[in-house]
This record gives C-alpha cells, structure tokens and sequence, in this order.
C-alpha cells in the first residue's frame, strides 16, 4: 500500500511541475505578454524588438537596450497599428514614441 501512495505521489508532483513549466513559459513568452501583440503579428514584434535592440545596444548597452526595447515595441504600435507605417517613419519617430522609455 505504502509503494502504491508513493508512486501516485510522485506521478501527481510530476504532473504538477510539468504544469508549472507550461503555465510559466506561456507567460514568460514575450509576445504574449506584449500590448504590441493586439494590434502586430508575433513576427512583427519580433523584428521590432531585434531591430531596436541592434542598433540601441550601442547607446545603451545590452540590459538597458532589451528593456527599452520592449517598453518601445508597445508605445509604438499603440501609436501605430499598421507596422508597415512604422518602417516607413523611421527612428526618429519611434525614439519620440518611446522617449519614456528606460
């Protein structure tokens, strides 16, 4: 009976932390997480995001880069909703979008 407990026991804690590495990857997914994602694509955010932080990082550094970088991706798109406009207005427009960024 005691072996039967334990096996049941350690089927449900391995149910459980399989549990909790898909809740938590859904909500460490950046995409989902974004404001951005109501109005682009994930692929546009993506491409945003790595845009941004490539030519930022060398302002910025690496850390502070990828955390305006995802701050930018949603002001911006609550801006715009069509990314296609955003490529067309360029850097400076996203840098006055973003200027409350840090």
């Amino acid at each position: 009976m005691y072996l039967y407990a334990k096996s049941k026991f350690m089927k449900l804690k391995s149910l459980f932390f399989i549990l909790i590495l898909v809740v938590g990857g859904f909500f460490s997914c950046k995409a989902l997480a974004k404001g951005a994602a109501k109005w682009w694509t994930k692929k546009q955010i993506k491409e945003f995001v790595a845009d941004c932080e490539n030519k930022s990082s060398k302002l910025l550094g690496e850390d502070k880069a990828k955390k305006y970088c995802d701050c930018a991706v949603d002001k911006v798109a609550e801006e715009y909703h069509d990314f296609d406009e955003v490529k067309k207005k360029g850097v400076m427009a996203v840098i006055k979008i973003a200027k409350d960024c840090k």
